[in-house]
């Protein structure tokens, strides 16, 4: 029986090390999106990403007069910059697709008020909360150190965000490389032919 067992050892530690290099290799994202910023979704990034070009379509005019869509839309935006920079998943994203979402992160933070200096995860947590409370009649919480504009103006904002070009073009953009990258195989990088998006649904 222990000559069973020990047989057994080197096999044990093979799986073992296998698991560890599959952790290693699709590792979690930065943060968590809230998950009723895609309601129902099964992927996502592209849910996100889909959503994202609707929202900023014809320079956001679909925002103007909703503030928690407008809430909602920066925070997907927020989640997506973030992630799809620092995530080696996607490092199949051309550089340029990249510095148009930080581009347009800043446009859209200028647009609504939020401060330049809010890192991504503490945004999205603070718009898709300022969302939640606008849908249910309430105020929602509006910290000065976030929102320096004072939450009169922040709420005026966004429910009028104005144009917002260089969103509408970098999530266009960004919608049209995801396609491209998924009817070519582009993910493949180093060998790893795994597409991102199915591993990122949690």
């Amino acid at each position: 029986m222990r000559r069973f067992a020990l047989s057994l050892l080197p096999l044990l530690l093979a799986t073992t090390t296998l698991s560890g290099c599959a952790e290693m290799r699709t590792p979690r994202p930065a943060f968590s999106m809230p998950l009723d910023l895609v309601p129902g979704a099964t992927d996502l990034v592209r849910s996100a990403v889909d959503m994202a070009a609707a929202d900023f379509a014809d320079q956001g005019a679909v925002l103007s007069g909703h503030p928690a869509r407008t809430a909602r839309a920066a925070a997907r935006l927020e989640f997506l910059a973030e992630t799809l920079a620092t995530d080696p998943r996607y490092a199949a994203l051309p550089p340029g697709t990249i510095l148009s979402l930080r581009a347009a992160v800043g446009e859209v933070r200028r647009a609504i008020g939020l401060s330049e200096t809010t890192p991504p995860e503490q945004a999205v947590t603070l718009l898709a909360g300022a969302a939640r409370a606008l849908e249910a009649g309430r105020r929602p919480p509006l910290p000065a150190a976030v929102f320096p504009a004072g939450p009169e103006v922040t709420l005026r904002r966004l429910n009028e965000p104005g144009p917002l070009p260089g969103a509408a073009i970098a999530t266009g953009r960004l919608q049209e490389t995801i396609a491209a990258l998924d009817i070519s195989a582009g993910w493949s990088t180093l060998g790893e032919t795994t597409d991102p998006g199915r591993i990122l649904t949690h």
